[in-house]
C-alpha cells in the first residue's frame, strides 16, 4: 500500500494488522451524531458537552449505529476518528473487518453488523403514537427529567382495532381537509397555533376563530372548520387517554415489553407495546433508548403539521391491544455483583448499570462484543494494568471481542456506565 495512505484507506483495503490494532481497545464514535426532530429540545448538546447552535432542536443522537439494513442507521452511521485524523464509518469498517472486531461466532449469529441501535432521546414535546415489528422490545433509561414528567406506554384499556383504525384514519382525513380549507402553505402556522391549543383538555375551537377566519377562502366555511377542530381535539385526547401515563425521573428504567401474562396468552415473542414518549405539558425527558434495529410504525402523529407518513394498520397489527398497567413496565435494577446492577435480561439484550468509584474498580469479564454508554461522571478503562480508553458523560463505545476482560475505574464521581450485551451472554 502507498506509504501516504491513511489508516482509514488501509482498513478499507483490507489491512488486517490495522484492524487487529483497533480490536484491542474500545471504539469511541464521534459524539456529534445528532438529528433534529420537531419534538426535540436543547438537552443533548449540553449533556454531550457540544456547542448548541441557536434555534436548533435535536431530538436524537445515534450512539452506536452500525447496521446499514436499518433505514435510520444507514442515514446516521457512527463515525470513528482514527489516530492519524482520518475517519471511517462503523458500517464500512465492519463490512471488511467484522470477523476481527466482532469475532467469527458473533458474525455467524448476527452478520457483519452490530444489531442494536442505542440512542439518546431529548423529548421536549409529545412524540407520535408508534409501534415496532413483533419481536422488538426497547428500554428507556431515564437520564434526566423535568418534575412531574410522564411518558405514554401501553394501552390502559382494551382496544377494538377496527374502531381505533377508523378513528385514526378519520383524523388524518380531517387534517388534510383543514389544509385544503386554509391553504397548503398554512402547515407551519397551523402547527404553531394548534400545539398549545390541543394540549389543553378544555380548549374549544372558538378560541382559534379570529386567527383562522382570515385564512379561509370564505367565512362561511368556519362551521366546517369548527367541526373539524372539535373532532381532532377529541381524537387527540381520546388516543392519549387510552394510554398509560407513566411518571419518570432520573435513574428510572422503563422496559417497553409485553407483560408476561400477555406473552403467555399470545404464544408469541415479547414485543414492544404502543408508545408515545413525552407529555402534553412539555415536561422534558432525556433518556437512553436501547432497541434492535428495525422500522417504526407511526399510528398517529397527535395532529402535527406538516403531515408525516402514518402506518396505522401496521402499527396496530404489531401491538398488544389488551389493557396494561404502568407497573408492568417500570423495572427496579438488582445488584448482581459489587458495583453492578442489572435491569433488563431478556432474549434480545441485557442491560447492566456499572457504578465504579475512584478507589474501587468494577471488573468486566466478557469476550463478546458489547457497547458502553457513560451517563454520569468520567471513567477509565484498563486491561492488564494498561489504560485503553476513557469515557465521560455523553460518550459511548463499541467494545470489540478482542478486548477481553477489563476493569472500569471512576475518575470523576458519581460515575454511571450502561453496558449492553447480546446473547449468548456468558457471565
Amino acid at each position: 500500500m502507498p506509504s501516504d495512505s491513511t489508516i482509514a484507506d488501509r482498513l478499507l483495503q483490507g489491512d488486517r494488522r490495522a484492524a487487529a490494532n483497533l480490536a484491542t481497545r474500545p471504539l469511541k464514535p464521534r459524539r456529534d451524531n445528532l438529528v433534529e426532530r420537531p419534538w426535540g429540545g436543547q438537552r443533548l448538546c449540553a449533556f454531550k458537552g457540544l456547542s448548541a447552535p441557536a434555534g436548533r432542536r435535536f431530538g436524537e443522537s445515534f450512539e452506536i449505529s452500525a447496521d446499514d439494513a436499518d433505514d435510520e442507521a444507514r442515514l446516521h452511521p457512527s463515525v470513528l476518528e482514527l489516530p492519524d485524523g482520518s475517519t471511517i464509518t462503523l458500517p464500512a469498517l465492519l463490512a471488511v473487518h467484522a470477523d476481527t472486531l466482532l469475532g467469527e461466532e458473533f458474525v455467524g449469529r448476527y452478520g457483519r453488523r452490530f444489531p442494536l441501535l442505542p440512542k439518546l432521546l431529548d423529548v421536549a414535546e409529545l412524540l407520535s403514537v408508534q409501534a415496532h415489528p413483533p419481536g422488538n422490545t426497547e428500554v428507556y433509561v431515564i437520564v434526566d427529567a423535568d418534575e412531574s414528567a410522564t411518558i405514554r406506554l401501553g394501552f390502559a384499556v382494551d382496544v377494538d382495532p377496527a374502531t381505533l383504525i377508523a378513528k385514526l384514519a378519520a383524523g388524518r382525513r380531517d387534517q388534510q381537509r383543514l389544509l385544503e380549507l386554509l391553504g397548503a402553505d398554512a402547515a407551519d402556522e397551523l402547527q404553531a397555533l394548534l400545539k398549545g391549543w390541543l394540549a389543553r383538555r378544555t380548549a374549544r375551537p372558538t378560541e382559534l376563530r379570529s386567527a383562522l377566519v382570515e385564512r379561509l377562502r370564505a367565512a362561511t366555511k368556519w362551521a366546517e372548520v369548527d367541526t373539524i377542530l372539535t373532532s381532532l381535539h377529541e381524537t387527540y385526547w381520546g388516543v392519549l387517554e387510552s394510554l398509560n401515563a407513566i411518571p419518570v425521573e432520573a435513574g428510572d428504567v422503563v422496559y417497553n415489553s409485553n407483560p408476561p401474562r400477555v406473552v403467555a396468552a399470545s404464544g408469541k415473542p415479547a414485543s414492544a407495546e404502543v408508545h408515545a414518549l413525552g407529555n402534553t405539558e412539555g415536561r422534558g425527558v432525556l433518556a437512553l433508548e436501547i432497541r434492535r434495529p428495525g422500522p417504526t410504525f407511526r399510528a398517529w402523529d397527535n395532529v402535527r403539521f406538516p403531515l408525516r407518513q402514518l402506518d396505522i394498520d401496521a402499527a396496530l397489527e404489531a401491538v398488544n391491544l389488551a389493557a396494561t398497567r404502568p407497573e408492568d413496565f417500570v423495572v427496579e435494577p438488582t445488584r448482581v455483583r459489587p458495583g453492578v446492577r442489572r435491569s433488563v435480561d431478556c432474549e434480545y439484550f441485557r442491560l447492566e448499570h456499572i457504578e465504579p468509584t475512584v478507589g474501587v474498580p468494577v471488573e468486566v469479564a466478557s469476550s463478546s462484543p458489547h457497547c458502553l454508554h457513560a451517563l454520569a461522571g468520567r471513567v477509565g478503562v484498563f486491561r492488564a494494568g494498561e489504560a485503553i480508553a476513557t469515557l465521560e458523560r455523553g460518550e459511548s463505545a463499541l467494545v470489540p471481542a478482542g478486548v477481553g476482560a477489563y476493569r472500569i475505574l471512576a475518575v470523576d464521581e458519581p460515575a454511571v456506565v450502561i453496558r449492553v450485551s447480546l446473547p449468548p451472554y456468558g457471565d
